[in-house]
């Protein structure tokens, strides 16, 4: 084995440049979007995290099913990230909209031959642009886009690949 292939006492391991930052506003703003919306979620425990700058230039937001080890530590089965820069630029409503669609993966099921709930993550599919489109509209994914669009400097056409 090459000696450079080593990791040496006193090197420097480079690190992510992400912040990862736990929202006590998001957890608040969520709230008031599950009961508006009537969501359940049965036991089910979602954690809250803003990141610093961004999760990718072209990723807004996401749901992800937390592992095993992270269930255990911090308590949470599901955990909502979002890009933090964009986040910060975005109006009220907009905000609730991408929570809305964020809390839409969120889908515990209980399965009754095993008395347990398992934790699933419903992809993306019309049927919730559907319900947030039918009820609100979709001006404020057109606002996500924009906004991060421009955080970026987007060419026009890459535009549209902005995602949650």
């Amino acid at each position: 084995m090459k000696d450079n292939d080593l990791l040496k006492p006193g090197d420097t391991i480079a690190h992510s440049n992400k912040q990862l930052m736990e929202s006590p506003e998001i957890a608040k703003i969520a709230e008031t979007v599950i009961e508006r919306e009537s969501l359940d979620f049965g036991p089910a425990e979602i954690g809250y995290f803003l990141v610093y700058p961004n999760l990718s230039k072209y990723k807004a937001a996401k749901c992800v099913k937390a592992s095993r080890e992270v269930q255990y530590y911090s308590g949470n089965n599901y955990l909502i990230e979002i890009s933090g820069e964009m986040w910060d630029m975005l109006d009220q409503k907009t905000r609730e909209m991408v929570l809305f669609h964020q809390l839409l993966h969120v889908d515990p099921v209980y399965k009754a031959k095993n008395q347990e709930w398992k934790m699933k993550i419903r992809k993306p599919d019309f049927s919730d642009f559907y319900e947030i489109n039918d009820k609100y509209g979709n001006d404020w994914y057109k606002t996500v886009q924009a906004t991060v669009s421009s955080l970026y400097d987007l060419d026009p056409k890459r535009e549209s690949k902005v995602s949650l």
